[in-house]
């Protein structure tokens, strides 16, 4: 009896032992390519550049829309005077000044560039779309060449033993006198080459983690990834588009909506070559303003125009400049168009 229930014993504590062992050798938690993208797209969304560019975004669109927004200043001054005649005096002055500007008219300036910043925006949000969608492409690709190279890496390191196998009847062979040197030394050949291919493997899928890793700003093992899952593309996407339905992808968007910023931005460059006016009102306080007058207060409005004359035609030089950039950007557009259409037919191919 006591012989049996040690027998128990032991028995219970190697499947202990074995679950624990088991336990050590398989990781925490495998991630599945759902999982690495919903892990992608948050990074992306809280913790990117992207998540920055649209702050800028926003804060850039403020600052556009404060159209007739007055710059109100401070100032203050401190002034000694000494003046001489039949007798000296000195007079100690402090002043306060505040006063405030508006620009009322500067040539649709503010007007076109609140119109620029917006298309703008709405540009940039479909271009950050399409590249969060090219890294995610990006990630499936190298989950997809991920899971070939572990399936080879498996099946080589099933090769190998197998040769390691094969080197070693060759050796037992070969003391027998079953076999020649030159038939040893050709299964040791096939057992480096073989070794070799593994190492291939090995390095192919190191280097990619790193690219994956890099992706996802984590520090993932190929053993920390379930490479079972098989990735069905739906019908929709390989089927054949109009020109037209490639436009209304997000970077199709974004190339519609950044050549609607090039006029008004062309027209923006005309605001050194038309008039402005400017309201400008201050008001200052002195505590002495003179040796007769203790205190003084006084207050100004005015209402400036400026209107350019003569520069050597330096600012209409400069224009002409800003629309041949705008002819250069039309060509560039059209460029871009054709390329998306050319990139979409190769996939197709």
């Amino acid at each position: 009896m006591g012989a049996q229930k040690f027998r128990k014993r032991m028995a219970k504590l190697k499947i202990v032992f074995l679950s624990i062992a088991l336990c050590w050798s398989l990781p925490l938690q495998a991630y599945d390519i759902d999982e690495l993208v919903k892990i992608l797209i948050e990074k992306n969304e809280n913790n990117s550049a992207f998540k920055y560019d649209d702050q800028i975004d926003d804060i850039s669109l403020d600052n556009a829309d404060k159209i007739f927004i007055p710059e109100i200043d401070y100032s203050y001054s401190f002034s000694n005077t000494t003046s001489s005649t039949t007798s000296t005096s000195t007079i100690n002055s402090n002043t306060n000044t505040i006063s405030a500007t508006v620009n009322l008219y500067n040539g649709g300036f503010s007007q076109l560039n609140l119109i620029a910043t917006q298309t703008r925006n709405q540009a940039l949000d479909f271009l950050r779309q399409y590249q969060k969608e090219l890294l995610i492409k990006e990630l499936i690709n190298g989950y997809n060449t991920l899971q070939g190279l572990v399936l080879k890496k498996n099946n080589q390191q099933k090769n190998l033993n197998f040769y390691e196998r094969k080197v070693q009847e060759a050796e037992i062979l070969f003391q027998a006198n079953r076999i020649t040197k030159t038939d040893l030394l050709d299964f040791q050949n096939e057992l480096i080459s073989a070794e070799s291919l593994l190492l291939d493997y090995d390095r192919q899928i190191d280097n990619l983690m790193l690219q994956v890793n890099k992706l996802l700003d984590m520090e993932l093992e190929d053993e920390d990834v379930d490479f079972k899952r098989v990735i069905e593309i739906p019908d929709q996407l390989v089927e054949k588009k109009l020109f037209s339905e490639l436009m209304n992808s997000s970077y199709g968007q974004y190339l519609t909506y950044i050549e609607q910023t090039y006029i008004p931005e062309l027209e923006m460059n005309k605001k050194d070559l038309k008039p402005s006016v400017d309201l400008s009102y201050s008001l200052s306080d002195s505590d002495k303003f003179s040796s007769s007058v203790d205190h003084r207060r006084s207050s100004s409005l005015s209402l400036t125009l400026s209107v350019p004359l003569y520069d050597g035609y330096k600012d209409e030089n400069n224009f002409d400049i800003q629309k041949y950039e705008y002819q250069k950007k039309l060509l560039t557009h059209k460029d871009l168009k054709k390329d998306l259409l050319n990139t979409y037919l190769k996939v197709l191919e």
